[in-house]
């Protein structure tokens, strides 16, 4: 709840900023575009991905960027036997200029993401959305995931071309999880002496829940 708070404040101010901004009557100065790298991504706990990104200048105020992950595979912290892991993340996200002149850049923007997952779990279970426990010796796993954050950023550089993008927001996003093609089902509940809390690969569900947002970039000045 505290990170829902933060968030929400942090973008609350980043608005109040932008409309005492008055008329834009010049250019912003921060006219690059930008190759980014997401190092968090890879280590994402149950999904590691490796993420990549553009962000062009449109002109003006406005960048326009694209991020792409791929990866596969359900990551050292799940602790699961899996095969045949795929995983692809697209992330569209216009961000607009905050001032002008500053030697640190800062936005808010508008970013939408799309995430599709598919492994096949060996040897686990899972819950049904009715709430019957399941073991299997093997179930295809797909987990799609959508939705959008409002943002606020600040480009923080290290040297001519290298730097930073810190970022923080909230916004909303649907999950829907679901289990086929089930090799052995039969009723029961598995016991994980490895962890004591709930993964994304346990449970049948779809839902909708607000979502906050924090991370970092790495970026080439071009």
């Amino acid at each position: 709840m505290r990170v829902y708070i933060l968030t929400f404040i942090i973008f609350s101010l980043s608005v109040q900023h932008l409309f005492s901004q008055g008329d834009d009557e010049n250019k912003s100065s921060d006219n690059n575009s930008y190759l980014t790298f997401s190092p968090l991504s890879l280590l994402d706990m149950y999904s590691p991905r490796l993420r990549v990104g553009y962000i062009q200048h449109l002109g003006g105020h406005w960048k326009l960027g694209l991020d792409l992950g791929a990866g596969g595979g359900t990551g050292l912290f799940s602790q699961r036997e899996s095969e045949d892991g795929s995983l692809f993340e697209v992330r569209p996200e216009i961000y607009y200029r905050l001032g002008k002149g500053s030697r640190t850049p800062k936005y808010i923007s508008a970013e939408f993401f799309y995430i599709d997952e598919s492994i096949t779990l060996l040897n686990d279970g899972y819950q049904r959305k009715d709430g019957v426990d399941f073991l299997y010796d093997k179930v295809d796993f797909n987990r799609q995931k959508y939705g959008m954050h409002l943002k606020f950023g600040l480009f923080l550089n290290l040297g001519s071309r290298l730097g930073f993008y810190f970022y923080g927001g909230l916004g909303f996003r649907f999950k829907d999880v679901t289990f086929g093609n089930l090799v052995n089902a039969r009723e029961g509940i598995v016991e994980r002496p490895r962890h004591g809390f709930t993964t994304i690969y346990e449970k049948e569900e779809s839902n909708f829940r607000p979502n906050p947002t924090l991370g970092v970039k790495f970026y080439y000045k071009l």
